[in-house]
């Protein structure tokens, strides 16, 4: 596998019904290991592409909970919308490629 990928998330806007087509550079470190989460754009926009990324980069990684695997922040060890999204898309990416 490489170390860096390209994947595709939907994000749901809280409270709310709309759904945000998303993607983002992953990338793995070893060290844990987790994923760096950077270059988030709208999905299927090609003049965002250049420009700065939607949002900050983010530290995940998967976790064993209650004999289940669960995808949290890294550094508060707590799940989220956006971390059980892009954490799917890892999982898709993983069982599509390896």
């Amino acid at each position: 596998m490489k170390d860096s990928f390209l994947i595709h998330f939907d994000f749901p806007l809280a409270n709310s019904e709309e759904v945000i087509q998303l993607e983002a550079k992953a990338q793995l470190h070893h060290s844990s290991p987790y994923y760096v989460i950077d270059s988030v754009h709208f999905a299927n926009h090609k003049q965002y592409k250049s420009s700065i990324s939607l949002l900050p980069p983010i530290e995940i990684e998967k976790i064993q909970q209650d004999g289940k695997s669960s995808w949290v922040h890294k550094d508060s060890h707590r799940f989220s919308l956006l971390s059980l999204a892009i954490g799917k898309a890892i999982d898709e990416y993983e069982e599509n490629n390896l």
